[in-house]
């Protein structure tokens, strides 16, 4: 598929049951998956973590999942990459896509 002369390459999203870090897949995105969903649950110490590094988007809940809102990208996407790679989020720890 191309997209303004770009090839689109379809993705899958999978949540893992444990974290993964520095997957090959992951080095050469472009952060797909930081625009690709509307907020990002999160426990509250990593609201508070998130919080402290500046976090504009963030949501807090008194009866549900704390969030930080990614819809339209994720404020700590830079240039394609997560600039809090060392401190994202358990959810985002355990994603993973791959090309169908």
């Amino acid at each position: 598929m191309q997209f303004n002369g770009r090839s689109k390459t379809r993705k899958h999203g999978a949540l893992l049951d444990r974290p993964v870090d520095d997957d090959s897949r992951c080095k050469g995105c472009d952060g797909a998956c930081c625009r690709s969903f509307p907020n990002v649950d999160l426990s509250w110490s990593e609201y508070e973590k998130l919080k402290a590094l500046g976090a504009n988007r963030l949501h807090f809940s008194l009866t549900g999942h704390h969030k930080l809102v990614i819809e339209n990208g994720c404020e700590f996407l830079a240039d394609g990459k997560c600039a809090i790679y060392e401190h994202r989020p358990d959810v985002c720890r355990r994603f993973i896509c791959r090309d169908e």
